[in-house]
């Protein structure tokens, strides 16, 4: 499929960016864990919690990314996918997109978790067209996407601004077919 095959967007833009509230509260609930810690720490053996510091510094830097979004976690644009950390990828360069949505537990409220599985036609080397260039640190912060092997990518859907149906159906308009999966009803 070519550039051709696609609808013409009219130059439009979809983004997406992490949505700060679930890192937050779990970022809020791992330091009040470590500082629990530490105050035990303090208290019973009368030294220096560092350890429990250590691990709240290493959890708020881990998560910095989605506290405090300053680019987008995801963009679609005409010509081609770009994600946070990884870079551009042009449309042409995407074999196959599956979609899968799995409830983390039976409970009627439970979280969903959402995924895009993309199956690049070339290796990450060839594919990527820009890549995104950062800081070495930046590789040990959180991330919504994985690279699984020399040409799979894993993309997490849920935890951004976008419902992850709103992203599904923004990559089908851009890639101007359907993407496969389940649609309706949680598998």
């Amino acid at each position: 499929m070519g550039p051709s095959d696609r609808p013409d967007l009219l130059g439009r833009v979809f983004i997406s960016s992490f949505d700060s509230r679930p890192a937050r509260a779990f970022v809020l609930a791992g330091i009040g864990l470590f500082g629990l810690a530490g105050f035990a720490s303090l208290a019973f053996l009368k030294t220096i919690p560092l350890v429990p510091l250590l691990c709240m510094a290493a959890l708020v830097f881990h998560f910095a990314p989605a506290l405090w979004p300053r680019k987008s976690a995801i963009e679609l644009r005409h010509e081609g996918f770009r994600l946070d950390g990884l870079g551009l990828i042009p449309w042409e360069a995407i074999g196959t997109v599956n979609y899968h949505e799995r409830q983390i537990n039976q409970n009627a409220k439970a979280r969903l978790i959402a995924l895009l599985e993309i199956e690049l036609v070339a290796t990450f080397d060839l594919a990527i067209v820009r890549p995104d260039t950062g800081p070495p640190w930046r590789r040990l912060q959180a991330r919504n996407w994985r690279k699984v092997g020399q040409s799979h990518l894993t993309v997490l859907l849920t935890g951004l601004t976008d419902s992850p149906r709103d992203i599904r159906q923004a990559f089908e308009v851009f890639l101007g077919n359907p993407i496969t999966g389940p649609r309706g009803l949680v598998a």
